[in-house]
C-alpha cells in the first residue's frame, strides 16, 4: 500500500456544514481515521484526507466512498464532483528538490 493525499470535493444541496454542528461532527467523527480536515462553503465541502490504496487510480475511488458514506451516517446525501491526489512520499522528494 502506498500513501495518498486526496482532496475530495463534494456538494450538498441545501446543506451548510459550518452552520450544522450535529452534521459536521458525524461526518468529521466518521472521517478521523483519514486524518481528514475541511474547507465549507454553503452546498460545497473540500476534504483533504490521508489514504492508504495500492495506486493513484484506486483513490478517487476509496476516498470518494469514503466521504460519501460519512455524509450518508450523518442523514445527508452527497455527489462526488471531483478528487484530486498525490502520492505522499513523491510530494516530499519532489518539495526537497525545490528547496
Amino acid at each position: 500500500m502506498q500513501e495518498y493525499q486526496a482532496i475530495v470535493r463534494v456538494r450538498h444541496e441545501g446543506l451548510d456544514l459550518a452552520v450544522t454542528d450535529e452534521a459536521l461532527d458525524t461526518v468529521t467523527g466518521a472521517l478521523v481515521d483519514y486524518g481528514a480536515t475541511a474547507q465549507l462553503w454553503p452546498g460545497v465541502s473540500e476534504w483533504t484526507m490521508t489514504v492508504r490504496v495500492p495506486t493513484l487510480w484506486d483513490v478517487a475511488a476509496h476516498a470518494g466512498r469514503a466521504v460519501r458514506t460519512a455524509y450518508f451516517e450523518a442523514g445527508h446525501g452527497v455527489n462526488v464532483v471531483r478528487v484530486d491526489a498525490w502520492n505522499v512520499n513523491e510530494w516530499e522528494q519532489a518539495k526537497g528538490l525545490s528547496e
